[in-house]
């Protein structure tokens, strides 16, 4: 690990205020995911205590799709508090939003449409494959949990652009240096997308998205207006490690497969749950119990899936490096993405341990440091 010496740049570009702001956003996260875990049990203890469930469920006719629907669009209104305070507030005390409530009311709602329409068809699937083969309902969940994860991967996309307006690069020698990197790197080349993200937030982002047989680049413009050139070819070469190593297919396969051990697990909960409601294990009113079991399985097997989703970053880190060459780009750009991100550095071991995709700042630096050195030896 590196100390502070080494890193005296990274924490003078933060400040002590930007410090302070970097830490409290890491507790604000934590604490946004035990109150998550809270809403949903809470939500799916009203619903079967009360009995609402078996009354909807007899009302809609046993009707899944339905069910899941109703039950997901009002579980978005019971969560928007939430939202509110670990989403707009946290931004607004960041002061990394642009955006007036309107807007950000707008934005959520377009996305909890989109977030209920995809899994109210995931979990009509799984429940229609429980009904099919109730001995054996197994390879219809496994379809289920395939069309969530390629949906969830699609609608990325679909998200960002519903919520942000896109124009294409104008900058010529930029486009002209990440075309001559993607032919080092043997990928064929779609142009640049610039996200005008700054009309709504100071945060900048990057990525890469199909685009016939090529990939597009798809740039935040905060993020080209903070960066140098040489620090967006390094952010794109470490996309393109993402796409060299597969990291998409190895995440979407890892996840499913927890995933598919969730499915049986609250299928256990709804099969268990059933008796006291007076219902069937596959009837819908036993998807409250499934729903709550699901989160709780994926939030504690979150933990797992950080941990290799941490690796593959240093793996992309890493081509990164070898691709460009650049190692004070490499740190330059860190820098600036953690004042624009309001990144801790080196946050405590257990947030990283329990809550991170991603390495803290201060150990991809080094790691980054130790592939440069390895290069040239």
């Amino acid at each position: 690990m590196p100390s502070h010496t080494d890193l005296s740049a990274l924490y003078g570009a933060l400040g002590k205020e930007g410090l302070k702001k970097a830490r409290w956003q890491e507790h604000m996260r934590a604490l946004s995911r035990l109150f998550g875990l809270v809403f949903t049990l809470l939500w799916a203890w009203i619903w079967l205590a009360s009995g609402a469930s078996v009354g909807l469920g007899q009302q809609l006719g046993d009707n899944i799709w339905a069910f899941a629907l109703t039950y997901l669009l009002l579980f978005q209104v019971f969560t928007l508090p939430l939202d509110l305070v670990f989403d707009r507030f946290l931004e607004v005390r960041l002061g990394t939003t642009r955006q007036g409530v309107g807007g950000w009311l707008w934005d959520w709602f377009k996305g909890a449409l989109i977030n209920t329409a995809v899994f109210s068809l995931f979990l009509g699937l799984a429940y229609t494959a429980f009904r099919l083969w109730p001995r054996a309902w197994l390879l219809g969940a496994l379809g289920s949990v395939a069309v969530l994860l390629v949906l969830i991967y699609l609608l990325q996309y679909v998200l960002l652009r519903s919520q942000f307006k896109t124009e294409p690069l104008e900058d010529s020698e930029l486009d002209a240096r990440l075309e001559r990197l993607f032919a080092r790197a043997g990928f064929a080349y779609g142009g640049v997308e610039v996200v005008r993200a700054g009309e709504k937030t100071s945060r900048g982002n990057a990525a890469l998205v199909p685009k016939g047989g090529t990939l597009k680049v798809v740039l935040f413009d905060n993020l080209l207006e903070a960066l140098s050139p040489e620090g967006i070819e390094v952010v794109v070469a470490h996309e393109l490690g993402h796409r060299a190593h597969r990291d998409v297919f190895w995440l979407l396969g890892f996840y499913g497969m927890l995933f598919v051990l969730g499915l049986a697990l609250g299928h256990t909960a709804a099969a268990w749950i059933a008796s006291g409601l007076g219902v069937g294990a596959s009837d819908a009113a036993t998807l409250p119990a499934f729903h709550a079991t699901l989160v709780l399985w994926l939030l504690f097997t979150e933990v797992v899936v950080n941990a290799f989703a941490r690796q593959r970053e240093f793996l992309a880190d890493r081509y990164a490096i070898a691709l460009t060459q650049n190692l004070p780009a490499f740190e330059a750009t860190f820098i600036t993405l953690a004042r624009q991100n309001f990144a801790d550095p080196e946050p405590p071991a257990w947030i990283e341990w329990l809550f991170h995709n991603h390495p803290s700042i201060a150990k991809r630096i080094a790691a980054a440091k130790e592939a440069m050195a390895g290069h040239k030896t």
